[in-house]
């Protein structure tokens, strides 16, 4: 009796530690410093400021992770709305007691074209930053972005999903791409852009798909479906 009441408190214990953690979390501050200097490190031109964390278990990944709601991260001066952010760690490394990140989860808030344009403008190529400037004129912007880090905490990776509302685009002088929606997939070798909706004067596209394939060589493929009303 003594025994399975001992395991049954041990039970009871795992069971209520995991229901925690997998809802609403143990704040804690310890980790602090190091989500700061982790992320500040990838980047010195970001500036990230944080109230409180939380330490919680992803069940469908069955790893461990600390998350922030609302943080204020703000590059080359540009305010990014932000919904949370995650950071993995490695378990056995956080037994060690020199906690290793396997990755950062970035969620960001509904971001408009201005506030894009604003951010583009301080990023790198040139005439990337001058397409975006002259020829999108509004659209709205929801995005995840996954960073995966190697063993020495550096970037190895990154993978970003989202979609675009309402979009319009100036393609050349009176050819603008209106009322566009669609939805993409990103790393550092592809670039997939499906769902695509939108209208081009008088043809209507639908259920378009774009992909570039930036590794080894650039390649492009696109396929749409159209209608074309012509007066």
């Amino acid at each position: 009796k003594t025994i399975i009441t001992i395991i049954s408190i041990i039970s009871l214990i795992l069971i209520s530690t995991i229901i925690i953690l997998s809802t609403i979390g143990i704040e804690t501050k310890k980790f602090n410093n190091l989500i700061s200097k982790k992320i500040n490190q990838s980047n010195k031109n970001i500036d990230l400021k944080f109230d409180t964390i939380k330490f919680k278990l992803d069940t469908k990944e069955i790893s461990l992770f600390l998350e922030t709601s609302k943080p204020q991260i703000i590059y080359r001066s540009v305010i990014i709305p932000v919904k949370n952010i995650k950071v993995y760690i490695d378990f056995i490394s956080l037994i060690k007691s020199k906690p290793k990140i396997k990755k950062i989860n970035l969620a960001l808030e509904e971001l408009d074209i201005g506030q894009l344009k604003k951010l583009i403008i301080t990023m790198k190529p040139s005439n990337f930053k001058s397409l975006v400037a002259n020829n999108i004129n509004q659209g709205k912007l929801i995005s995840d972005i996954e960073f995966y880090l190697d063993e020495n905490n550096l970037l190895k990776n990154f993978i970003a999903r989202g979609k675009v509302l309402n979009l319009e685009v100036k393609l050349i002088d009176n050819l603008i791409i209106k009322k566009t929606n669609l939805s993409f997939f990103a790393d550092k070798t592809d670039i997939l852009i499906k769902n695509i909706f939108g209208e081009l004067d008088n043809i209507k596209l639908a259920d378009g798909d774009l992909r570039v394939k930036l590794s080894p060589e650039i390649s492009l493929q696109s396929n749409f479906l159209s209608i074309l009303n012509y007066n």
